[in-house]
């Protein structure tokens, strides 16, 4: 009978990928609802880039976020959907980089500077990972 227990790692990166993609949700959703104890950090310059955004922008960083977040619990469940939300999570970070620094008047970095740009590449390196691990452990595990 083959042992079906999750390895030791499954869990800490489990934890990691839910807690990161619940960071992600909540500044999606204290932003687009404008949270004043949220908002209050930003320049008046970023409220007006943000508020500015387009719905259908609005519409992909939401389904990235809470699509991750429902990737990491189903990671954490050891489900074998989660690499499909996973790899959506990170299709819409690595989308919403390259078009908020490329397309959108001002980029990115006219707006949040290098910083922002730095933060942005490196959540979606880490959405990469998170997703890589997802589908390395479904395919040594068969998830």
């Amino acid at each position: 009978m083959p042992d079906t227990r999750a390895p030791w790692h499954h869990w800490p990166i489990a934890i990691l990928t839910l807690a990161f993609y619940l960071i992600g949700a909540l500044d999606f959703t204290f932003t687009y609802f404008r949270l004043g104890f949220y908002t209050d950090n930003f320049s008046p310059e970023q409220v007006s880039y943000i508020r500015g955004l387009p719905s259908w922008v609005n519409g992909v960083w939401a389904a990235g976020v809470w699509g991750g977040l429902l990737g990491g619990w189903l990671l954490f469940q050891r489900n074998r959907f989660s690499v499909l939300l996973l790899f959506l999570g990170f299709c819409v970070m690595a989308f919403l980089t390259v078009w908020l620094s490329l397309f959108a008047r001002p980029s990115l970095v006219g707006i949040a500077g290098w910083l922002g740009l730095y933060v942005m590449v490196g959540t979606t390196a880490v959405a990469l990972l998170f997703y890589i691990y997802a589908r390395w452990e479904r395919s040594v595990n068969k998830l």
